[in-house]
């Protein structure tokens, strides 16, 4: 099968993960990097041992031998480089958001259907062992009905106008950064609502700074989602059925354990994952190249429309516009 040559687009945190995930993965080649700044940019590839460094992003993606980019930059440029990565005939794996609304993502699938190049959502939290066994768990009646799921990702961070969570120009606050990951999980487990309600605290900057999220479904199921960047919570995720409960332990977004009550017996699954967690997702995006297809089986392009749609519809009751929307 074709190795795989992977540029990563940014040089910050996420894209540290990236760089560690394609370490561990058999037969990825660390290939290019780029940044804003070229030291930057040369540190990062001695760092992690990619093969070339670069600053300009026409340099980077005029390499005829790189084959797919990882998109680590604040959302606001995602949709933006991911089509530019798109119409170089570069497959692209995004970082979430996608994009900061739908017609970004909208404007991203149709450059992947264009040029007929894979794109994918970076969802991470769906290919860990403790996501998978959930939903299994759930599909084969271990809790009976489901009726509800909860999920906390509050994580108090000191303000400062200019960090990405308050900054409105880096897509600040705490829904598209963080209340992504209990939304993305209410409807991985339970699919798409029928209806979404939210209220939000905006903060002095104009981004929310933490909500609480209802999603109704026609079965009368509720996904409650509280997200904060202001609080320091459990971080945990619960799904409450007619026979007992699955919970997510701390940090659900990446969580190697999993409790089950069922029946009045409680067991404590250990679900370890490969490496730092991102090993399994860059390995999906490898295999999905390597069959020539475009489109993800597992985070679809409906799944990433849901879920951006999701986030609009709430954005969008709490008067919410970035500066690239006006």
């Amino acid at each position: 099968m074709q190795q795989l040559k992977w540029g990563l687009l940014g040089t910050g945190w996420i894209a540290e993960q990236f760089a560690n995930a394609l370490a561990d993965l058999p037969g990825a080649q660390r290939w290019s990097v780029l940044s804003r700044n070229q030291t930057s940019a040369e540190t990062f590839a001695q760092t992690h041992q990619f093969a070339h460094a670069h600053s300009d992003i026409e340099t980077f993606l005029a390499d005829p031998e790189l084959d797919v980019v990882v998109i680590g930059s604040p959302h606001p440029r995602h949709a933006e480089q991911t089509i530019a990565c798109l119409n170089a005939g570069k497959h692209v794996l995004c970082e979430k958001p996608m994009g900061i609304n739908s017609q970004q993502v909208e404007a991203m699938i149709d450059a992947a259907k264009a040029n007929q190049r894979f794109l994918m959502e970076a969802m991470w939290m769906w290919f860990h062992p403790s996501t998978l066994k959930a939903k299994a768990l759930i599909e084969e009646g271990a809790i009976g009905t489901p009726h509800l799921f909860h999920a906390d990702f509050s994580v108090h961070f000191p303000f400062d106008p200019t960090h990405r969570m308050y900054d409105p120009a880096l897509g600040g606050g705490a829904l598209l950064d963080i209340g992504i990951y209990p939304l993305a999980l209410a409807l991985y487990l339970f699919g798409a609502p029928s209806s979404v309600y939210g209220q939000a605290q905006i903060g002095k900057t104009g981004v929310d700074e933490q909500e609480s999220i209802i999603l109704q479904y026609a079965d009368g199921r509720h996904a409650n989602c509280v997200a904060s960047v202001r609080a320091a919570g459990p971080c945990e995720a619960t799904i409450t059925g007619s026979n007992g409960y699955i919970r997510f332990q701390r940090n659900f977004w990446h969580s190697q354990q999993l409790l089950v009550a069922s029946n009045g017996q409680t067991e404590t699954l250990d679900l370890p994952f490969i490496g730092n967690g991102y090993v399994t997702e860059v390995a999906h995006v490898a295999e999905c190249i390597q069959a020539g297809l475009i489109e993800s089986p597992i985070v679809t392009w409906e799944a990433s429309r849901s879920l951006i749609n999701t986030m609009d519809q709430l954005r969008q009751s709490w008067g919410i516009q970035y500066p690239d929307e006006r």
